[in-house]
Order: structure tokens, then sequence, then C-alpha cells
């Protein structure tokens, strides 16, 4: 299934029906696109989002490195835009706003983790509801205007 498909099927709002900027043709086989595997992307990153909210509403107990969590470059995606994406893609706006949004997500995440840690159970949940949340969001639409960018004609 192409990404923009993966997307509209899994609800995230982020994708008008009509908006044909942000809704080209996806060929089931590009997924994978110059080595990376974009519906796998955005997937690491929703699950995060479902980790994060078993850790602090169901109290579920992690060993997740803050300071890890807290970089940009350990994900598939991360490491991607870091190394091979960058050569390539690092001239483009949406490179750059893809790479800035990701680096925030991940600043986000570990603020969520370091206020659940730090028994701030009512704070952690506003900052996953809220910047968590919206970072996440943010990340996947990033990617779609990246791809639509960056991809070949």
């Amino acid at each position: 299934m192409g990404l923009l498909a993966w997307l509209r099927r899994h609800d995230l709002g982020l994708l008008p029906a009509t908006d044909t900027h942000l809704a080209p043709e996806i060929d089931p086989e590009e997924d994978h696109f110059d080595g990376l595997y974009l519906g796998q992307a955005v997937q690491g990153h929703l699950n995060w989002k479902k980790r994060l909210k078993a850790i602090i509403v169901e109290g579920q107990q992690d060993d997740v490195d803050i300071a890890s969590v807290a970089v940009d470059d350990q994900c598939a995606l991360g490491q991607w835009l870091h190394g091979r994406a960058k050569g390539r893609y690092g001239h483009l706006p949406e490179y750059a706003r893809l790479r800035k949004m990701h680096a925030e997500f991940h600043l986000a995440a570990a603020q969520v983790l370091l206020s659940s840690r730090n028994a701030q159970r009512e704070e952690a949940e506003k900052l996953l509801r809220g910047p968590f949340s919206a970072l996440s969001d943010q990340v996947q639409l990033e990617l779609v205007r990246f791809y639509a960018a960056a991809r070949p004609n």
C-alpha cells in the first residue's frame, strides 16, 4: 500500500482528500524510497505514542534511556535523515522542515518520559496530548511533503 493510502487508512486527519498538492499518486511499490521504508518510519513514530501512553496512563514499567530518546538519529528515520538523505536531499526546504520536526518530536518524547519518571503524571499526560501529539502529526505530514518534493517524477 502506498504511503498516502496508508495514512488515509489510519485516518490521521493529515491528508484532505481534495488536497492534490499533498496527494501525489504513489505506486504501492514506492513505499521504499531511496533506502527508507516510509510506512515503517511512520508506524515507528506512531508506536511511540502508544508506548508513552502505556507508560503514563497504564503505569507500564519502562527501561527506556531518556537521553537516547532525545536524540533524533537513533531511529530508522533519523539514521536515514542524518545519513543518506542529507547528502541527496539536504538542499530541499522540505528536508530541512522534516529534520527539524523530527528532532523536536524526539525532544518532546523525552520530555514526556522525564515528567513521567519524576512522578508528574498530569504534566506527562498534558505533554503527551499536546506538544508530543502535535509534533507526531507534524512529522508525518512533513514526511509526506518531503516525499512529494523529493520523489522522482
